[in-house]
């Protein structure tokens, strides 16, 4: 048996060592046995003696009495037991059965559900924590033992009734009573009926009536609603109802209908399935699965299709013999769309990830994604990769997907798609390793893949198979504040297919305009040298004493820094850049020998303590500590840009663009929700003070030595190398260049309230902004701006004559130039959980067409507990929609939400 193990009983032996025994006579063919290591027998240890029973404390304005073992007290009675405390006028207690009789002016409180009841009179046991209570008024989980109660479950409940039983700790039934999640006496929604359950997991409530505002809405035979948020139960939604109008040529949806049905799968999994009706187009399925795991272990899945009927259009085309002619056209936008994304760790160092998605239709996904990002989004990159790294060392296998829409599809012509596929690719890469001995540190990169690419006028044969090896040897040094890294590199890749190049009239542009690729079997491979040299000179740095009347703004100090960088890099032996068939950014290493010098500038302030302000707080709490808030002794420490603390955006709202409109995985808290929530300690130790940035900006542009990068530049076409693919997002190299354009990145911070930031691309050799992006953002109080202007003009930059060699006549031509302009902007008041009024507007406006792509008008108004939302949506996206879509919601708070304006798109 288990209580004789030796170890389980070790109490009842002593602490001296037991007698040795006494020596017995044995053979000479018998040894005898070991003696036990007492090392290895834990030293005993008596238990504590039982506690005696808790007793409750009675505290009273006039004298107790006692009887036997029942306790009597009037007078402003107050019975603490354990973490409960019972009120009363007068009070009978029988300590032996824990029952204790109340009577006039009941308040239970406590508990681990914050537990409050008032009543007239009643009887509780304090041993098993029930009771019976009348007249009562209550709450669960809404805390009353500060100056301003709060909410401190997710799921508050608050009660009243004839009558109340408390069957357990989180049990009761109310009789005769009323049923509300608001602030009392003036709930905004309350349920009344004859008798409702509730338990720590659910409330349920039998011939209901729905109040709101004191008006009766519905009646409810049933009702059941989760009171633990943590526990999930599988039920119906609330129905979500909407309308949008489009224009003839676009199709209009109607009126739409819909429902979802929530199932709980078991811990760790839920699906959700729904059905939209759409009056004037058909029916919408989709369905959500959700899973989570040990860890970061997950798996997540969404499904939405349209069955569309269609709609009939009448649209002018050009006619055959000049003008245009009306023509009826039947246009399907329906469709189907897939996504996934999972997560699995089988060990620290080794772990599957996924994310993919497939999309029969942009159209569809253009014309019903209620979200602007998604709608004009044109490329589907689907990733599913194994990986094992460690020491440094990663081994990785992983097969992916692009699709990509080039030119979209009209009543006339059919749009263009490019499809990508790595099937697989494995790869295999040591970081950083020194060679023991040396300052040296060698690195690897290298991969396997089979590859295929899919367009409109040119297909891969097969898998094209590719192997890549890039061995590299690099050294760094450091002297005097002068910093170096230089490598040099070689670089390996066998390419099982090449391309062949049909050689125009033209040298510099040995493809013919609009030339489809032409494969050839033959096997090719390319062998380079890459030499890099990286110097960073020492930092430049200033400490300004700022003007009294700017340090309201800057402080007191302003440090200024610059720090200049200077990179040559050096690649050679890639002569047949031309005869490489495209698949990925490895593909574009081509020759260059070039130099890229630039610098950058910070500006750093210590934010201004108002002297006044600071007296008065420390007045306030003489025994405060100092902090350094008002008492700033910091001096300026580590500005390097590296150890510099990002400051432009201290509550980034990162599912959102630049305007603060919401993404497809942009996230807003329940609106709306009055939380009350406590009060910071006004006489803590204030927070340090930490130095901020207030500007930067960067300044950068390459000279090329080899203008033509070992051939690879074709006249007026835009050539996308990886040199100058790191340097700027915008094609610039159109024919053989000596300089780059200048890059320039500038962001102000001036202060927590403001953000401002201008990028901008200027061609030189040209003389115009190749590209230029403003971000600006405002919130003051419940204010708040956003503005961002895009400006695309590249990538023409010499006009070029051409002699026609049959008339002789001069023509002045340019590359092809992609321009648009484009500007968003945000304006709005209020917040998602602010009583009363909130409301916003925001736009996106093509400045060359003069249209606005989208408009978005939102309104709410939140009471104490519930909220109504309305908005206006305008989509203009061409011929794919022109429409305008009317949504709202109306939301309970800890209860639910009825329509279709969900929260994530919230602009507020």
């Amino acid at each position: 048996m288990l209580c004789g193990h030796q170890l389980l009983c070790a109490q009842t032996v002593t602490s001296q060592e037991p007698p040795s025994p006494a020596p017995q006579a044995t053979s000479s063919q018998q040894s005898l046995p070991s003696p036990p290591d007492l090392s290895l027998i834990p030293n005993a240890v008596p238990l504590p003696p039982p506690a005696p029973p808790e007793a409750a404390v009675i505290e009273s304005d006039l004298p107790q009495t006692r009887h036997d073992n029942v306790y009597s007290a009037s007078g402003n009675v107050v019975v603490t037991f354990r973490d409960r405390i019972l009120r009363a006028d007068t009070i009978t207690y029988d300590r032996e059965t824990g029952d204790v009789t109340l009577l006039g002016h009941v308040h239970v409180t406590g508990g681990e559900n914050d537990e409050s009841i008032q009543a007239t009179h009643g009887i509780y046991n304090l041993n098993t924590q029930t009771g019976t209570f009348y007249d009562v008024s209550g709450s669960v989980g809404l805390s009353n033992q500060m100056a301003r109660p709060g909410y401190v479950t997710e799921n508050p409940f608050l009660f009243s009734g004839r009558k109340v039983v408390k069957s357990g700790p989180a049990n009761y039934v109310i009789y005769e009573g009323s049923v509300t999640s608001c602030l009392l006496p003036h709930p905004d929604w309350l349920l009344i009926g004859s008798k409702f359950t509730l338990d720590s997991k659910i409330a349920r409530a039998s011939n209901s009536t729905f109040k709101l505002l004191s008006i009766p809405l519905l009646f409810l035979p049933y009702v059941t609603h989760p009171i633990d948020s943590s526990d999930r139960q599988s039920g119906i939604l609330i129905p979500t109802l909407g309308y949008s109008s489009s224009s003839a040529n676009t199709g209009s949806k109607g009126l739409s209908i819909g429902d979802q049905a929530y199932l709980v799968l078991g811990r760790s999994s839920d699906l959700t399935i729904g059905l939209m009706y759409y009056s004037l187009r058909g029916y919408s399925e989709n369905a959500t699965f959700r899973y989570r795991g040990l860890g970061d272990n997950f798996f997540n899945a969404h499904f939405s299709a349209l069955q569309d009927r269609g709609f009939n259009s009448v649209v002018s085309v050009p006619a055959s013999g000049g003008g245009t002619t009306s023509m009826n056209i039947y246009t399907n936008q329906g469709g189907e769309d897939i996504t996934g994304a999972f997560r699995y760790r089988f060990s620290p160092t080794f772990r599957a990830v996924g994310d993919a998605e497939y999309l029969s239709s942009y159209i569809y996904r253009e014309a019903f994604t209620e979200n602007f990002n998604q709608a004009v989004s044109s490329d589907i990159l689907s990733t599913i990769f194994v990986t094992h790294q460690q020491n440094g060392y990663s081994f990785d296998t992983r097969v992916d997907r692009y699709q990509g829409q080039k030119i979209a599809p009209t009543y006339l012509t059919a749009g263009e798609e490019v499809r990508i596929f790595h099937a697989p690719s494995v790869d295999f890469t040591a970081l950083d390793h020194h060679i023991l001995g040396t300052p040296l540190i060698w690195s690897l990169t290298s991969s396997a893949a089979g590859l295929k690419r899919v367009q409109p006028n040119f297909t891969s044969s097969g898998i094209v198979e590719r192997l890549d090896v890039r061995p590299e040897l690099s050294l760094p040094l450091s002297f005097a504040g002068w910093h170096t890294f230089s490598s040099i590199a070689l670089r390996e890749t066998f390419y099982s297919r090449s391309r062949r190049i049909p050689y125009s009239n033209n040298p510099n542009n040995p493809y013919p305009p609009n030339a489809a690729p032409i494969e050839l079997s033959t096997p090719i491979s390319r062998t380079s040298v890459d030499l890099n040299v990286d110097i960073r000179p020492p930092i430049v740095e200033r400490d300004f004493k700022v003007p009294v009347r700017f340090q309201k703004l800057l402080g007191a100090d302003v440090r200024h820094t610059i720090e200049p960088e200077i990179t040559y890099r050096n690649v050679h032996g890639i002569s047949n850049f031309l005869q490489l068939l495209r698949f990925d950014d490895t593909d574009l290493a081509a020759d260059t020998d070039e130099l890229e010098y630039g610098a950058t500038q910070h500006l750093y302030f210590r934010p201004h303590i108002n002297a006044a302000k600071a007296a008065r707080e420390n007045a306030k709490c003489p025994n405060r500590p100092v902090g350094s808030a008002y008492n700033p002794q910091a001096i300026f420490q580590n500005t390097s840009e590296a150890a510099v603390q990002d400051v432009f955006n201290p509550n980034p709202r990162d599912t959102n663009d630049a305007n603060g409109i919401p993404s497809i995985n942009a996230t807003a808290p329940d609106s709306p929700t009055t939380t009350h929530a406590h009060h910071a300690d006004p006489c803590a130790a204030p927070a340090e003070q930490p130095q901020q940035e207030w500007f930067s900006w960067r300044i950068s542009q390459k000279m090329f030595f080899a203008q033509n990068f070992g051939g690879a530049v074709i006249d007026q076409r835009r050539n996308i190398f990886d040199t100058t693919l790191d340097f700027s997002g915008i094609a610039f190299l159109t024919e053989p260049r000596a300089i780059s354009p200048v890059i320039s990145r500038m962001r102000f911070r001036t202060s927590s309230h403001s953000d401002f930031e201008w990028d901008f691309d200027y061609d030189t050799g040209a003389s115009k902004f190749t590209s230029q992006n403003v971000f600006a953002d405002a919130h003051e109080g419940n204010f708040f701006a956003g503005f961002s202007y895009a400006r695309l003009n590249a990538p023409g930059r010499f006009r070029t004559v051409v002699i026609n060699s049959v008339t002789n006549i001069l023509t002045l031509a340019t590359s092809p130039i992609s321009n648009f302009s484009q500007m968003r902007v945000l304006l709005g008041y209020g917040a998602p959980t602010r009583r009363g009024l909130s409301a916003a507007a925001s736009a996106g406006i093509d400045l060359d067409l003069g249209d606005a792509q989208y408009i978005t008008l939102q309104a709410s108004y939140n009471w104490n507990c519930c909220g109504l939302s309305v908005e206006y949506r305008k989509y203009d996206l061409g011929t794919v929609r022109d429409e305008g879509a009317y949504r709202f919601n109306f939301t309970l708070a800890n209860i639910g939400t009825a329509g279709n304006l969900r929260r994530a798109e919230a602009l507020f």
